[in-house]
This record gives structure tokens, C-alpha cells and sequence, in this order.
């Protein structure tokens, strides 16, 4: 199967919510990398846009990956991620609702400093997404159904796989 990956290092994207995550620059010992922090106490989030490829696959699946940290390592904890997205084709409103897809619970890395992938699907058919949109998105990260990881997650790349045919 074909795809289009769009990828996004954290300084891609932009704060332009009343909630914003904060950016950081974190040295991860030989890496230096910018971050940004996402709370467990109210849901931050960051925006960013892509366009959908004019040889969409609607038949088949979107794959969301968002390459995570936790600040503080912790055992046997969760965080729950959010791509809330609006899709635009040529003569629609732009100001309608984000419509929310959400990975679930996803286990983070317990030892300080481990990079987690999470991992989510959404069908091109639920998403409502069509040949040349322009998805206004934004990310966050809402609280975990369980065990949710306390303190901040460090969010440092998020990618969109896209069907093509």
C-alpha cells in the first residue's frame, strides 16, 4: 500500500490556543532536542495543518504516531493523546468544530528518558477527509482513563500516514 507521511517536530507546529503546551529544549544526555511539554492537569495543545493528497485512498486507513517521553520516569503509567482535526475543501466554512480522535490509553516508558511510539488508526471514511482538504488540526494530551502519568510528557515528533493509491 502507498502512503504520504507528514511529519512534525514539535517547533512545526504552533501555539495558538489559550492553553498552549510550552516548547523546552531538554538534553537527553548526547541528544539535545526541543520538546514540548504537555501537563496532566488541563489539557494543553498545539496546531498545525496539512493537505490532503489528491490521490486519497477513502477506502483505507489514517495511522497517527506521536514519539513521546515522560519528564520523570514512573512504572506502570499511561498517556492518552488527542488529534482533534477540521477538514476544509475549496468553498467551505473553515469555523466549524474539531472533531476529536483519540488514541486511548497508551503505556509510556517507565525509565527516564525512553522514547515511547504511540500508536493510533482512524479509517479515511470516519475522518471525513477528501482529496485536496486542508485538516486544520491540534494535538493534546488529555488525562489518561488509568494511571495516568503525573507531571509533564514531553511530546517530540508527531506523523500522519495518509492512503494514497
Amino acid at each position: 500500500m502507498a502512503e504520504v507521511l507528514y511529519q512534525y517536530p514539535m517547533v512545526a507546529l504552533q501555539h495558538l490556543e489559550t492553553n498552549g503546551a510550552t516548547f523546552e529544549v531538554v538534553d537527553f544526555g548526547t541528544i539535545v532536542s526541543h520538546v514540548a511539554a504537555f501537563d496532566d492537569t488541563t489539557e494543553e495543545y498545539l496546531n498545525g495543518k496539512l493537505r490532503v493528497h489528491a490521490d486519497i485512498d477513502t477506502s483505507g486507513t489514517v495511522t497517527f504516531q506521536a514519539a513521546v517521553v515522560a519528564k520523570t520516569g514512573a512504572a506502570s503509567k499511561n498517556v492518552a493523546l488527542t488529534l482533534g482535526h477540521r477538514p476544509v475543501n475549496d468553498n467551505e466554512a473553515i469555523d466549524g468544530a474539531y472533531t476529536d480522535e483519540d488514541s486511548g490509553d497508551k503505556a509510556i516508558a517507565a525509565t527516564q528518558d525512553n522514547q515511547t511510539l504511540a500508536t493510533w488508526t482512524e479509517t479515511v471514511t470516519n475522518l471525513g477527509w477528501a482529496a485536496n482538504d486542508l485538516v486544520y488540526f491540534r494535538i493534546s494530551r488529555p488525562a489518561a482513563g488509568a494511571n495516568n502519568l503525573a507531571g509533564d510528557m514531553y511530546w517530540l515528533d508527531f506523523s500522519v500516514r495518509l492512503p494514497i493509491t
